[in-house]
């Protein structure tokens, strides 16, 4: 299953755009408040069994509708769905969708911090009915069962007459998730006593629930996305690089450092290259190290509208632009340098205009010291502050 459109009208802040996705990555950026979420929620909403607070319209508009059109094997569909609510007690509801295409939506939002759980037992895996697939698109994966899936897998794959081929395929995938971001990481033991995770690190082996935030947010994407697709489809035993589903996840790069931030959308794309990913950020690592036909920026159009920045299109996406050349022209930001920076400097030009040297010369002392040992702006600022001398002479 892929989605191919989303139109929103009258959602959130969101009058009227229409979205077109790619069948591998798509990455959404823009300014906060502009509606990154709103898409996601967007998204999952016609495939929510029931009710959500979360969904609504705006107060403004007559009228608040959702079109989704879908792509699953091989047939074309459209889902409409109407939301009337506002208020912030209300809820949205709509009409029941087939079961299979929710359950080829999994949808991550900004909690995926866990921490150390004690089990007592492992259990047998339980049945994953609709209205909790329709739960988990309402507010996201739930990370706190996967390490009793993680160990029952790892504790029995080799029990004779056990698990299928491609269960015992991701649990290997499961295990080599921990080192794809970083090598010096990898999956250790079960210990069958506690049924505790270990991890070895550089510095020797630890509780996997002791590995960092940025650490934990990658497996709870990733060993996530394996336990939602075996469990959602016990039946069909799919190998997790062949789920051809959706999967929306919210911050991508939430608690990971930038070197990570830059990795992680290849993480997803080559451990999953069948599912399509649509993603939100506010990351200009992640746009730099992406295709540009995977971008989706949005911007204001200053009405109040919402709408689509068009961008240059090449092969090479930009991985050769800079990050303030990203910020700047992908991601919106008037400037890249700080407020007080900023107040500086136009205070350094007034003085230098009005040939003003002592004051110039007091705020370039200021900078001098503050700035980068290697910026280049100590030179044209100095540059500057001598012209001014010069002409004095």
């Amino acid at each position: 299953m892929k989605l191919t459109r989303l139109s929103i009208k009258g959602i959130g802040g969101i009058k009227n755009l229409d979205l077109e996705f790619k069948p591998d990555m798509n990455i959404i950026c823009g300014p906060n408040g502009i509606g990154k979420s709103t898409i996601l929620l967007a998204a999952s909403f016609p495939f929510i069994w029931g009710a959500s607070m979360k969904v609504k319209k705006n107060i403004g508009a007559e009228h608040g509708l959702i079109e989704l059109e879908l792509e699953d094997e091989g047939k074309n569909y459209l889902r409409a769905t109407e939301v009337v609510s506002y208020l912030p007690q209300e809820h949205a509801n709509h009409h029941h969708h087939e079961s299979f295409e929710r359950r080829k939506l999994i949808k991550f939002e900004t909690n995926r911090i866990f921490d150390y759980q004690m089990l007592t037992s492992i259990s047998a895996d339980r049945h994953v009915d609709d209205s909790e697939v329709s739960q988990q698109l309402n507010t996201g994966v739930n990370l706190y069962n996967i390490k009793d899936w993680f160990a029952k897998r790892v504790l029995f794959e080799k029990v004779e007459l056990g698990y299928a081929p491609n269960i015992l395929r991701n649990i290997a995938l499961a295990k080599r998730c921990i080192s794809i971001l970083d090598a010096e990481f990898s999956f250790s033991r079960v210990d069958p006593r506690s049924y505790d995770i270990f991890v070895n690190t550089p510095t020797g082996e630890i509780w996997y629930e002791y590995l960092s935030s940025g650490f934990k947010s990658c497996m709870g994407l990733l060993l996530g996305i394996i336990k939602e697709i075996e469990l959602r489809f016990p039946e069909k035993e799919i190998y997790a690089p062949e789920f051809d589903g959706v999967i929306l996840i919210d911050e991508l790069e939430l608690h990971l450092h930038p070197e990570w931030q830059a990795r992680i959308t290849d993480a997803l794309t080559t451990t999953f290259p069948s599912a399509q990913f649509i993603v939100t950020t506010h990351s200009p690592h992640v746009v730099q190290n992406a295709k540009s036909h995977q971008i989706i920026a949005l911007v204001s159009s200053g009405n109040g509208e919402v709408c689509l920045k068009k961008l240059p299109d090449n092969d090479s996406g930009y991985s050769a632009w800079t990050v303030e050349e990203v910020l700047l022209d992908i991601m919106g930001m008037e400037s890249t340098l700080s407020r007080k920076l900023q107040m500086q400097l136009d205070d350094f030009d007034r003085f230098v205009d009005a040939e003003n040297f002592d004051e110039a010369k007091n705020i370039y002392d200021q900078l001098d010291a503050a700035l980068h040992q290697n910026s280049v702006l100590r030179k044209s600022l100095k540059i500057s502050l001598m012209s001014i001398k010069s002409r004095e002479e």
